[in-house]
């Protein structure tokens, strides 16, 4: 999975108890990731796609949807 990679890189972490995603260089994320799996730079892009797909920004800033927590990826199918 693309998180999985990234987390790997250090661009990207999953947030304490893994409900939720944070982006931890968006430098880096913008430069490098987001070229790797869209067709696109912009990061405005790739947040109105979260969007699209019912993830919201929680109060700290990290991404989160009640089908995408970490070790559950079962439930992507939803």
């Amino acid at each position: 999975m693309m998180l999985e990679r990234e987390v790997e890189a250090g661009t990207v972490h999953w947030c304490e108890g893994g409900a939720a995603f944070e982006i931890a260089d968006l430098d880096g994320f913008i430069a490098d990731t987001l070229v790797k799996y869209f067709r696109h730079s912009r990061y405005a892009s790739f947040q109105r796609q979260l969007n699209l797909y019912g993830f919201k920004k929680n109060a700290d800033g990290a991404f989160e949807h009640e089908s995408f927590l970490r070790d559950r990826p079962e439930l992507l199918t939803r």
